[in-house]
């Protein structure tokens, strides 16, 4: 495999390749971050390495959205491409001493760091569909924390004088973010409903006591790829897997979540959680069971959130409807 660093910028795309035979790096390149840079990247990527395409690997950061098309577009031009976590990359290049930074030194890290990774989790462009379910939740995401903040503002009108013409405008704004809500909220309706495999996963899903329409949307666009391997890979994504640290005799921390993850699906399943509590027999004595245990509610909770995660799993790759108490 020949790897090849790519670090993404909003504009440009530096190019790293260190030539094994000369041992030597290649000369600099850098191409800009859209169709004709990423043909000139495949036909510089094929003249260092004359090797064909899928003996290539790009390798570069998970950057914003920046890296989204170059990736997807490389992946279906018939190279591999590996998106690698930034905090891993930039630890890594911390562990080589390298003292400076820039986006040379960058690329030459990226490549470095990608060659040596024992497992290449390959970028796998998303369907049209799924890339349009995530972009529509992007936006009503966004929505929802402008929606917050003008009813926010709202409230310190109470506290100020003379505030009147201050408080219309914030209650026209708060009316026309509710529609732009709306409407958005039924573009995804419209969208999985012309979508047979998104309209049966979604139905799936919302077997489960505890997810609703609106929850399953959000799970949506992660389960139906099907890119990870088990449940557990699943709760660690979205950041429900304990962490702890010991060492010795002095160093034992208790288990507690990382903050890592996805933090919008997982504030998504703190009320399923306490609705799967109330109303899932199942669930409620499983919560109950670790309170008596001594674990802390909220604890006991964010273990609710992951086994409903891990069941929502199931249900995608089984293609079955959840059965309460299937065991017994």
């Amino acid at each position: 495999m020949y790897f090849i660093g790519n670090d993404v910028s909003k504009l440009t795309l530096d190019l790293a390749y260190f030539d094994q035979q000369n041992q030597a790096w290649a000369k600099d390149c850098k191409v800009g971050n859209n169709p004709t840079g990423w043909n000139t990247l495949i036909q510089w990527a094929e003249k260092q390495t004359q090797a064909p395409r899928k003996d290539i690997c790009i390798v570069m950061e998970a950057t914003g959205v920046y890296h989204l098309k170059a990736a997807a577009y490389l992946s279906r031009q018939g190279l591999k491409v590996t998106v690698v976590n930034p905090l891993q990359a930039s630890q890594y290049a911390k562990s080589q001493s390298q003292q400076n930074k820039s986006d040379k030194l960058d690329a030459r890290s990226l490549k470095k760091f990608g060659s040596q990774l024992e497992k290449l989790h390959l970028f796998l462009p998303n369907t049209p569909e799924i890339s349009q379910l995530k972009s529509l939740l992007s936006r009503i995401h966004q929505l929802e924390k402008d929606l917050q903040r003008e009813r926010n503002r709202l409230e310190k009108c109470d506290f100020q004088e003379d505030s009147s013409w201050a408080r219309g405008s914030i209650e026209r704004l708060i009316g026309s973010i509710t529609y732009e809500k709306k409407l958005t909220q039924q573009q995804i309706d419209q969208l999985i409903k012309q979508h047979q495999a998104l309209k049966h996963n979604q139905k799936l899903l919302c077997s489960i006591k505890g997810i609703g329409k609106l929850t399953s949307q959000w799970l949506l666009p992660f389960l139906s790829a099907q890119r990870f391997k088990n449940a557990r890979e699943v709760a660690a994504f979205i950041g429900l897997v304990p962490c702890f640290k010991s060492s010795g005799t002095s160093l034992h921390t208790r288990g507690q979540l990382s903050g890592r993850g996805d933090a919008k699906l997982r504030a998504k399943l703190y009320m399923p959680a306490v609705c799967a509590i109330t109303h899932d027999p199942a669930m409620k004595a499983f919560y109950q069971q670790l309170v008596a245990k001594g674990k802390p509610s909220k604890v006991a909770l964010t273990a609710v959130m992951r086994k409903l995660v891990h069941i929502c799993y199931g249900v995608i790759k089984h293609q079955t409807p959840y059965v309460e108490n299937y065991a017994a």
